[in-house]
Protein backbone atom coordinates (compact mmCIF):
# COMPACT_ATOMS: atom_id res chain seq x y z
CA UNK A 1 0.00 0.00 0.00
CA UNK A 2 1.94 3.31 -1.13
CA UNK A 3 0.21 6.52 -0.28
CA UNK A 4 1.36 10.18 0.82
CA UNK A 5 -1.05 10.23 0.67
CA UNK A 6 0.76 7.69 -0.72
CA UNK A 7 0.64 4.14 1.17
CA UNK A 8 -2.33 6.00 2.70
CA UNK A 9 -3.08 9.72 3.31
CA UNK A 10 -7.02 10.71 2.43
CA UNK A 11 -6.32 13.68 0.23
CA UNK A 12 -9.39 16.18 0.16
CA UNK A 13 -8.73 16.64 -3.73
CA UNK A 14 -10.20 12.90 -4.64
CA UNK A 15 -13.11 12.91 -1.98
CA UNK A 16 -15.41 13.61 -4.50
CA UNK A 17 -14.65 10.18 -5.80
CA UNK A 18 -17.15 8.89 -3.30
CA UNK A 19 -20.18 9.68 -5.45
CA UNK A 20 -21.33 6.70 -6.89
CA UNK A 21 -23.11 6.57 -9.80
CA UNK A 22 -26.87 5.60 -9.16
CA UNK A 23 -26.43 2.25 -11.26
CA UNK A 24 -27.20 -1.12 -9.99
CA UNK A 25 -23.92 -3.13 -10.09
CA UNK A 26 -23.44 -6.52 -11.93
CA UNK A 27 -25.11 -9.63 -10.29
CA UNK A 28 -22.02 -11.13 -8.52
CA UNK A 29 -19.65 -8.09 -8.10
CA UNK A 30 -18.43 -7.21 -5.31
CA UNK A 31 -19.71 -3.54 -4.03
CA UNK A 32 -16.96 -0.85 -2.72
CA UNK A 33 -15.99 2.33 -1.12
CA UNK A 34 -14.04 4.60 -2.84
CA UNK A 35 -12.52 7.30 -1.59
CA UNK A 36 -9.52 7.64 -3.18
CA UNK A 37 -8.69 4.32 -1.99
CA UNK A 38 -10.48 1.22 -3.06
CA UNK A 39 -11.98 -0.74 0.28
CA UNK A 40 -13.66 -3.91 -0.12
CA UNK A 41 -15.58 -5.60 2.79
CA UNK A 42 -13.42 -8.87 4.38
CA UNK A 43 -14.24 -11.24 7.02
CA UNK A 44 -11.54 -12.77 8.59
CA UNK A 45 -12.42 -15.17 11.35
CA UNK A 46 -16.21 -14.08 10.70
CA UNK A 47 -14.77 -10.69 12.40
CA UNK A 48 -16.03 -8.09 9.33
CA UNK A 49 -13.71 -5.43 8.19
CA UNK A 50 -13.04 -2.89 5.47
CA UNK A 51 -10.07 -3.87 3.89
CA UNK A 52 -8.21 -1.68 1.24
CA UNK A 53 -7.35 -3.24 -2.26
CA UNK A 54 -3.59 -2.80 -2.92
CA UNK A 55 -1.79 -3.78 -5.88
CA UNK A 56 1.44 -2.28 -4.19
CA UNK A 57 1.22 -5.14 -1.55
CA UNK A 58 1.04 -8.78 -1.65
CA UNK A 59 -0.35 -10.17 2.06
CA UNK A 60 -2.95 -9.35 4.26
CA UNK A 61 -2.01 -6.78 6.50
CA UNK A 62 -3.99 -5.95 9.78
CA UNK A 63 -4.12 -2.21 11.28
CA UNK A 64 -3.16 -2.69 15.46
CA UNK A 65 -6.26 -1.56 16.89
CA UNK A 66 -8.39 -3.51 14.05
CA UNK A 67 -6.90 -6.13 15.76
CA UNK A 68 -6.14 -5.19 19.20
CA UNK A 69 -10.06 -4.38 19.48
CA UNK A 70 -11.39 -7.48 18.20
CA UNK A 71 -11.26 -11.54 19.54
CA UNK A 72 -8.50 -12.73 17.38
CA UNK A 73 -6.76 -15.70 19.26
CA UNK A 74 -3.18 -16.83 17.41
CA UNK A 75 -0.58 -18.65 18.80
CA UNK A 76 2.84 -17.78 16.34
CA UNK A 77 3.61 -14.22 16.39
CA UNK A 78 7.19 -12.09 16.15
CA UNK A 79 8.35 -8.68 15.91
CA UNK A 80 9.10 -7.08 12.32
CA UNK A 81 10.44 -4.20 10.79
CA UNK A 82 8.25 -3.03 7.86
CA UNK A 83 9.81 -0.73 4.86
CA UNK A 84 7.59 1.50 2.37
CA UNK A 85 6.91 5.16 1.69
CA UNK A 86 8.93 7.57 3.59
CA UNK A 87 12.30 7.39 5.39
CA UNK A 88 12.19 5.33 8.44
CA UNK A 89 10.54 1.96 9.16
CA UNK A 90 8.00 0.82 11.67
CA UNK A 91 8.15 -1.80 14.05
CA UNK A 92 5.25 -4.33 13.36
CA UNK A 93 4.07 -7.67 14.35
CA UNK A 94 4.27 -10.57 12.36
CA UNK A 95 1.45 -13.78 12.30
CA UNK A 96 2.61 -17.07 11.29
CA UNK A 97 -0.96 -19.06 12.16
CA UNK A 98 -3.02 -20.15 9.51
CA UNK A 99 -5.87 -17.15 8.99
CA UNK A 100 -9.25 -17.87 6.35
CA UNK A 101 -11.00 -15.23 5.32
CA UNK A 102 -14.06 -14.66 2.74
CA UNK A 103 -13.88 -11.85 0.31
CA UNK A 104 -17.79 -12.01 -0.78
CA UNK A 105 -18.47 -15.70 -2.15
CA UNK A 106 -14.58 -16.37 -2.48
CA UNK A 107 -12.67 -18.31 0.31
CA UNK A 108 -8.88 -17.65 1.26
CA UNK A 109 -6.18 -18.53 3.85
CA UNK A 110 -2.87 -17.21 4.45
CA UNK A 111 0.05 -17.10 6.62
CA UNK A 112 2.25 -14.54 7.86
CA UNK A 113 -0.07 -11.30 8.31
CA UNK A 114 1.43 -8.23 9.20
CA UNK A 115 0.11 -5.91 12.16
CA UNK A 116 1.08 -2.18 12.16
CA UNK A 117 -0.10 1.41 12.49
CA UNK A 118 -2.68 1.86 9.32
CA UNK A 119 -5.36 4.43 10.76
CA UNK A 120 -3.27 7.18 11.26
CA UNK A 121 -2.27 7.13 7.83
CA UNK A 122 -5.33 5.90 6.24
CA UNK A 123 -8.11 7.12 8.76
CA UNK A 124 -10.67 5.28 10.99
CA UNK A 125 -12.44 3.29 7.73
CA UNK A 126 -9.27 1.52 7.04
CA UNK A 127 -9.13 -1.99 8.81
CA UNK A 128 -6.37 -3.62 7.18
CA UNK A 129 -5.25 -4.29 3.35
CA UNK A 130 -5.76 -7.01 0.97
CA UNK A 131 -2.52 -7.40 -1.54
CA UNK A 132 -2.41 -9.06 -4.98
CA UNK A 133 -1.43 -12.83 -4.35
CA UNK A 134 -5.18 -13.51 -3.97
CA UNK A 135 -5.66 -12.28 -7.16
CA UNK A 136 -2.27 -13.40 -9.02
CA UNK A 137 -3.93 -16.17 -10.99
CA UNK A 138 -7.67 -14.45 -11.92
CA UNK A 139 -8.83 -11.68 -13.64
CA UNK A 140 -10.13 -8.44 -11.43
CA UNK A 141 -12.55 -6.09 -13.19
CA UNK A 142 -12.87 -2.51 -11.08
CA UNK A 143 -15.57 -0.09 -12.01
CA UNK A 144 -15.17 3.23 -10.27
CA UNK A 145 -17.87 5.62 -11.26
CA UNK A 146 -20.49 2.33 -10.34
CA UNK A 147 -18.29 1.45 -7.33
CA UNK A 148 -18.08 -2.15 -7.73
CA UNK A 149 -15.11 -5.03 -8.23
CA UNK A 150 -15.76 -8.56 -10.08
CA UNK A 151 -13.57 -11.77 -9.60
CA UNK A 152 -13.22 -13.78 -12.63
CA UNK A 153 -11.36 -17.16 -13.75
CA UNK A 154 -10.57 -16.37 -16.79
CA UNK A 155 -10.78 -12.93 -19.49
CA UNK A 156 -13.09 -15.14 -21.72
CA UNK A 157 -15.66 -15.03 -19.01
CA UNK A 158 -15.24 -10.47 -19.35
CA UNK A 159 -17.13 -8.19 -22.16
CA UNK A 160 -13.86 -6.47 -23.33
CA UNK A 161 -14.99 -4.65 -26.42
CA UNK A 162 -13.70 -0.95 -25.94
CA UNK A 163 -10.87 -1.31 -23.79
CA UNK A 164 -7.63 -1.02 -24.51
CA UNK A 165 -4.86 -3.55 -23.41
CA UNK A 166 -1.10 -3.17 -22.95
CA UNK A 167 1.13 -5.38 -21.22
CA UNK A 168 2.09 -5.96 -17.38
CA UNK A 169 5.39 -6.37 -16.14
CA UNK A 170 5.82 -8.59 -13.16
CA UNK A 171 8.72 -7.76 -10.64
CA UNK A 172 8.84 -9.48 -7.09
CA UNK A 173 5.32 -9.73 -6.66
CA UNK A 174 4.73 -6.40 -8.05
CA UNK A 175 2.85 -5.10 -11.42
CA UNK A 176 4.60 -2.28 -13.78
CA UNK A 177 3.51 -0.05 -17.03
CA UNK A 178 5.42 1.80 -19.52
CA UNK A 179 4.45 5.72 -19.56
CA UNK A 180 5.48 8.80 -20.97
CA UNK A 181 5.35 11.86 -18.92
CA UNK A 182 5.96 15.31 -20.58
CA UNK A 183 6.59 17.67 -17.76
CA UNK A 184 7.06 20.82 -19.49
CA UNK A 185 8.38 21.96 -23.17
CA UNK A 186 11.86 21.43 -21.70
CA UNK A 187 11.33 17.80 -20.58
CA UNK A 188 9.53 14.53 -21.11
CA UNK A 189 10.48 10.57 -20.20
CA UNK A 190 9.55 6.83 -20.78
CA UNK A 191 9.79 4.29 -18.01
CA UNK A 192 8.46 1.76 -16.45
CA UNK A 193 5.82 2.67 -13.37
CA UNK A 194 4.57 0.96 -10.25
CA UNK A 195 0.78 0.41 -10.80
CA UNK A 196 -0.86 1.03 -7.26
CA UNK A 197 -4.76 1.08 -6.42
CA UNK A 198 -3.32 1.23 -2.85
CA UNK A 199 -2.38 4.72 -3.47
CA UNK A 200 -4.88 7.58 -4.22
CA UNK A 201 -1.83 9.94 -5.93
CA UNK A 202 0.54 9.47 -8.56
CA UNK A 203 4.58 10.23 -7.52
CA UNK A 204 8.15 10.20 -9.32
CA UNK A 205 11.34 8.60 -7.16
CA UNK A 206 13.37 11.25 -5.82
CA UNK A 207 16.22 9.41 -8.36
CA UNK A 208 14.36 10.08 -11.34
CA UNK A 209 13.89 13.89 -10.00
CA UNK A 210 17.43 14.02 -9.45
CA UNK A 211 18.64 12.31 -12.61
CA UNK A 212 16.67 15.10 -14.92
CA UNK A 213 16.92 17.84 -12.43
CA UNK A 214 13.29 18.15 -11.76
CA UNK A 215 14.22 21.17 -8.88
CA UNK A 216 15.89 22.95 -11.93
CA UNK A 217 13.37 22.49 -14.94
CA UNK A 218 9.83 22.91 -12.81
CA UNK A 219 9.14 26.03 -12.16
CA UNK A 220 5.85 26.16 -10.86
CA UNK A 221 5.48 23.32 -7.68
CA UNK A 222 4.71 23.45 -4.62
CA UNK A 223 6.91 21.93 -1.78
CA UNK A 224 5.03 19.63 1.07
CA UNK A 225 5.74 17.86 4.28
CA UNK A 226 3.62 14.78 6.16
CA UNK A 227 4.52 12.88 9.28
CA UNK A 228 2.50 9.71 7.96
CA UNK A 229 3.76 9.45 4.79
CA UNK A 230 3.32 5.64 4.31
CA UNK A 231 4.70 2.89 7.02
CA UNK A 232 7.96 4.75 7.06
CA UNK A 233 6.71 7.75 8.43
CA UNK A 234 8.06 11.21 7.16
CA UNK A 235 8.14 11.71 3.58
CA UNK A 236 8.63 15.04 1.45
CA UNK A 237 8.45 16.50 -1.70
CA UNK A 238 6.87 18.76 -4.39
CA UNK A 239 3.67 18.61 -6.18
CA UNK A 240 3.22 20.01 -9.65
CA UNK A 241 1.02 20.24 -13.03
CA UNK A 242 2.88 17.73 -15.43
CA UNK A 243 1.76 19.09 -19.19
CA UNK A 244 0.95 15.46 -20.84
CA UNK A 245 1.00 11.80 -19.65
CA UNK A 246 0.64 8.89 -21.88
CA UNK A 247 -0.86 5.58 -21.06
CA UNK A 248 -1.36 3.29 -24.03
CA UNK A 249 -3.03 5.24 -26.52
CA UNK A 250 -4.72 7.75 -24.32
CA UNK A 251 -3.44 11.21 -23.47
CA UNK A 252 -3.99 13.06 -20.37
CA UNK A 253 -3.33 16.72 -20.06
CA UNK A 254 -2.68 19.20 -17.77
CA UNK A 255 -2.17 16.14 -14.78
CA UNK A 256 -1.71 16.92 -10.88
CA UNK A 257 1.72 14.93 -10.12
CA UNK A 258 4.36 14.67 -7.30
CA UNK A 259 8.21 14.39 -7.25
CA UNK A 260 9.44 12.87 -3.70
CA UNK A 261 12.52 14.03 -2.06
CA UNK A 262 12.82 10.99 0.49
CA UNK A 263 16.00 9.17 0.87
CA UNK A 264 15.09 6.33 1.70
CA UNK A 265 11.98 3.50 1.13
CA UNK A 266 10.37 2.65 -1.79
CA UNK A 267 10.27 6.92 -3.22
CA UNK A 268 14.11 6.52 -3.09
CA UNK A 269 14.53 3.41 -5.32
CA UNK A 270 16.42 3.72 -8.53
CA UNK A 271 14.61 0.34 -9.94
CA UNK A 272 11.24 2.34 -11.71
CA UNK A 273 10.22 5.54 -12.37
CA UNK A 274 7.08 5.93 -9.96
CA UNK A 275 3.91 5.18 -8.68
CA UNK A 276 0.82 5.36 -10.60
CA UNK A 277 -2.00 5.53 -8.43
CA UNK A 278 -5.48 6.52 -8.17
CA UNK A 279 -5.90 9.61 -9.47
CA UNK A 280 -5.05 8.61 -12.86
CA UNK A 281 -6.20 5.23 -12.50
CA UNK A 282 -9.99 6.23 -11.53
CA UNK A 283 -10.28 7.92 -14.94
CA UNK A 284 -10.57 4.46 -16.64
CA UNK A 285 -12.66 1.35 -15.91
CA UNK A 286 -10.05 -1.36 -15.81
CA UNK A 287 -9.47 -5.04 -16.00
CA UNK A 288 -6.22 -6.55 -15.25
CA UNK A 289 -6.04 -9.70 -16.83
CA UNK A 290 -3.38 -11.66 -14.58
CA UNK A 291 -3.43 -15.02 -16.69
CA UNK A 292 -1.97 -13.35 -19.30
CA UNK A 293 0.18 -10.46 -17.88
CA UNK A 294 -2.26 -7.41 -19.29
CA UNK A 295 -4.33 -4.79 -18.46
CA UNK A 296 -6.98 -3.60 -19.96
CA UNK A 297 -8.16 0.14 -20.25
CA UNK A 298 -11.30 2.24 -21.06
CA UNK A 299 -12.08 5.87 -20.61
CA UNK A 300 -14.87 6.53 -18.45
CA UNK A 301 -16.84 9.98 -17.77
CA UNK A 302 -14.18 11.03 -15.52
CA UNK A 303 -11.63 10.61 -18.43
CA UNK A 304 -12.09 14.52 -20.09
CA UNK A 305 -12.86 15.84 -16.35
CA UNK A 306 -10.24 18.64 -15.83
CA UNK A 307 -7.73 18.40 -12.89
CA UNK A 308 -8.01 20.67 -9.74
CA UNK A 309 -5.42 21.38 -7.88
CA UNK A 310 -5.11 21.24 -4.08
CA UNK A 311 -6.11 24.74 -2.97
CA UNK A 312 -6.00 23.50 1.40
CA UNK A 313 -2.71 23.55 1.59
CA UNK A 314 -2.87 20.15 4.19
CA UNK A 315 -3.98 16.64 4.38
CA UNK A 316 -5.91 14.92 6.75
CA UNK A 317 -7.53 11.73 7.57
CA UNK A 318 -10.92 11.20 9.61
CA UNK A 319 -10.11 9.65 13.06
CA UNK A 320 -13.48 11.07 14.99
CA UNK A 321 -14.06 7.32 15.94
CA UNK A 322 -10.60 7.17 17.78
CA UNK A 323 -8.85 10.85 18.16
CA UNK A 324 -12.20 12.72 18.15
CA UNK A 325 -11.92 14.33 14.79
CA UNK A 326 -9.54 14.93 11.42
CA UNK A 327 -6.31 14.77 11.70
CA UNK A 328 -3.49 17.05 10.49
CA UNK A 329 -1.12 14.68 8.23
CA UNK A 330 0.82 17.11 6.62
CA UNK A 331 1.50 20.49 4.96
CA UNK A 332 2.01 22.34 1.92
CA UNK A 333 5.24 24.79 2.18
CA UNK A 334 4.16 28.25 2.47
CA UNK A 335 0.49 27.63 2.43
CA UNK A 336 -2.08 29.91 3.78
CA UNK A 337 -2.69 26.95 5.93
CA UNK A 338 0.60 26.87 7.34
CA UNK A 339 1.45 30.80 7.83
CA UNK A 340 -1.61 30.47 10.00
CA UNK A 341 0.04 28.05 11.89
CA UNK A 342 -1.38 24.51 11.23
CA UNK A 343 0.27 21.84 12.61
CA UNK A 344 0.81 18.45 11.65
CA UNK A 345 -1.19 16.28 14.39
CA UNK A 346 -3.55 19.12 15.47
CA UNK A 347 -7.00 17.75 15.46
CA UNK A 348 -9.43 19.32 13.64
CA UNK A 349 -13.21 19.70 15.53
CA UNK A 350 -15.50 21.96 13.34
CA UNK A 351 -14.45 23.65 9.97
CA UNK A 352 -16.41 26.56 9.41
CA UNK A 353 -19.13 25.95 12.73
CA UNK A 354 -20.18 22.22 11.16
CA UNK A 355 -18.75 19.46 13.56
CA UNK A 356 -16.46 16.75 11.35
CA UNK A 357 -18.37 14.18 12.43
CA UNK A 358 -21.57 15.49 10.43
CA UNK A 359 -19.57 16.16 7.22
CA UNK A 360 -20.36 13.68 4.49
CA UNK A 361 -16.94 13.33 2.27
CA UNK A 362 -19.40 13.60 -0.77
CA UNK A 363 -20.58 16.99 0.39
CA UNK A 364 -17.29 18.36 1.87
CA UNK A 365 -16.02 17.93 -1.46
CA UNK A 366 -18.67 20.48 -3.14
CA UNK A 367 -18.56 22.82 -0.56
CA UNK A 368 -14.36 23.68 -0.63
CA UNK A 369 -15.80 24.55 -4.19
CA UNK A 370 -18.27 27.21 -3.20
CA UNK A 371 -15.95 28.75 -0.38
CA UNK A 372 -13.17 30.97 -0.33
CA UNK A 373 -12.05 30.63 3.26
CA UNK A 374 -12.35 28.48 5.99
CA UNK A 375 -12.25 28.60 9.78
CA UNK A 376 -10.88 25.52 11.66
CA UNK A 377 -11.75 24.73 15.11
CA UNK A 378 -8.62 22.47 16.59
CA UNK A 379 -7.65 20.39 19.52
CA UNK A 380 -3.67 20.68 20.09
CA UNK A 381 -2.61 18.65 23.28
CA UNK A 382 -5.48 19.46 24.96
CA UNK A 383 -6.16 23.07 23.78
CA UNK A 384 -8.50 24.48 21.28
CA UNK A 385 -7.34 26.80 19.04
CA UNK A 386 -9.63 28.67 16.15
CA UNK A 387 -7.60 28.64 12.69
CA UNK A 388 -8.58 30.98 9.64
CA UNK A 389 -7.32 31.39 6.39
CA UNK A 390 -8.09 31.91 2.57
CA UNK A 391 -8.49 29.08 0.31
CA UNK A 392 -7.54 28.89 -3.41
CA UNK A 393 -5.54 27.12 -5.50
CA UNK A 394 -1.78 26.97 -4.94
CA UNK A 395 -0.89 26.71 -8.68
CA UNK A 396 -3.10 27.13 -11.56
CA UNK A 397 -3.23 25.63 -14.85
CA UNK A 398 -1.83 27.15 -17.72
CA UNK A 399 -4.06 26.98 -21.38
CA UNK A 400 -2.74 25.02 -23.85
Amino acid sequence: MNIRTSILILSVVLINACKRDNIPIPYGAVPIIYCGYILVPVSFDSVKGNFLLDTGAQNVHFDSIFYSDNPFAYNYLKEIKIWGIGNSFQIATLIRDTIYFQLKDESYKTRNIVVHSLKPIGGDIIDGLVGLKFFSNKVLEINYPRQFINIFSTIDSVNTSGYSSIPIERQEGQIFIPLKITLNDKVSFNGKYLVDIGSSLSTITSSVAYNYKFDEVIERKVGYYTKYGGVGGYSAGFDFIADSLTISNFFLKNVNMSYSSDTAGLMASEDFYGIIGNNILERFDIIFDFNNDSLYLKPNKKFKEPYEFDKLGFTYVDRHKTKGGWVVTGLSNNSQAEKKGLLIDDIIISVNDIPVEKIQYSYFSDYFKKVDEVILVVNRAGNILEIEFDIAPMITFQQQ
